[in-house]
């Protein structure tokens, strides 16, 4: 049984809730977690294996912090514990009494993360995989080799994430830590201002009706995609030195493509995607900063409809193709710079 009721609103897998954006200069004692059940967070993420800055984001997601909340489902406390799956972690408690249900919930995490626990490479991965098992069972992450490809907990694991970096890390870093270093002092801005991200990083259900091929890049979505209102512009996101534009053989997927470098460490490779025909405006060799054009949203390529595809890579591999093996989900290095 689910230790929780969802209570975030779904809306199908389209486009997920938009994320908090980190608080710059945030502490520990400014963070959002109430202060009252600090010391029992400390002791369940400690139980689970898990962070604080996770647990409490799933606190929030399912209650709210509310310690009398129930679902109509019969869901109970501030943890929504369900009475069959309390008769097993509860030890004996009260639901309703938060220092008991915290701890219960980080027995119970506990549990579900070693389930999964095979399957992760490090602790951000863990944090991932112990969200979807619970949102839709460690038998479903198993048999997926992953998170499924289910909207409700692509979801599920993408808001509590985000949530758990842009409202309870004391210093905006995502749950895990950074594996590329630091991101440096510089300006970063959103690559399609005035967008939403209407597709996440990683597993998802297949985004075109009735297509033929929803394998690799598709079903394993490798960067974010943003759509904004017809014709808007794409901008360069921070400092970058273009390297490679138009439609590069073996990659005509993406249609038209501008592809950068950050000059400065971490040198990330950044890529765009699906620019509309002959709209870029940048060339091979240019040195660029934030906020600069580079093209126009397009629907090139194998594109299910006008928007932006982004990646960003590690700075090893060929920076004149786009990446694969080498990229990383850029959300939390958006949510670091305060890019929500």
């Amino acid at each position: 049984m689910p230790l929780f009721i969802l209570v975030i609103a779904i809306s199908g897998g389209e486009e997920p809730e938009p994320q908090a954006s980190c608080r710059p200069g945030t502490t520990e004692d400014a963070s959002s977690i109430p202060e009252e059940y600090r010391e029992a967070l400390d002791s369940a993420a400690a139980e689970s294996g898990l962070s604080v800055d996770l647990l409490a984001a799933q606190i929030d997601a399912e209650s709210g912090w509310n310690p009398d909340a129930e679902s109509p489902a019969g869901a109970q406390g501030i943890a929504q514990f369900m009475p069959q799956t309390w008769a097993t972690y509860g030890d004996g408690g009260d639901p309703f009494n938060p220092e008991d249900a915290i701890a219960a919930m980080g027995r119970y995490m506990g549990a579900v993360s070693e389930e999964v626990s095979d399957l992760a490479g490090n602790e951000r991965e863990l944090a991932e995989l112990a969200l979807a098992a619970y949102n839709a069972g460690p038998g479903a992450v198993q048999s997926a080799g992953g998170i499924p490809g289910f909207p409700e907990t692509e979801q599920y694991v993408e808001t509590i994430m985000g949530s758990a970096q842009g409202n309870y890390s004391a210093d905006c870093s995502p749950v895990g830590g950074q594996e590329i270093g630091e991101l440096g002092t510089g300006e970063w801005v959103s690559p399609l201002p005035g967008s939403t991200i209407t597709s996440g990083f990683g597993a998802r259900s297949c985004p075109i009706l009735n297509a033929l091929n929803c394998s690799g890049g598709v079903s394993d979505h490798r960067g974010l995609d943003f759509a904004g209102p017809s014709g808007s512009t794409v901008v360069a996101p921070m400092d970058l030195e273009i390297r490679a534009t138009g439609v590069i053989n073996g990659w005509g997927q993406l249609g038209w493509v501008v592809l950068g470098k950050m000059p400065d460490a971490p040198g990330l490779h950044i890529e765009f995607a699906h620019c509309a025909a002959n709209s870029i405006e940048v060339n091979p060799g240019d040195t660029v900063a934030p906020g600069t054009p580079l093209c126009t949203q397009g629907n090139t390529g194998s594109s299910a409809g006008e928007h932006l595809h982004f990646q960003i890579g590690t700075p090893n591999g060929d920076e004149s193709i786009p990446g694969w093996e080498n990229l990383v989900d850029p959300s939390p290095l958006l949510r670091e710079k305060g890019i929500s």
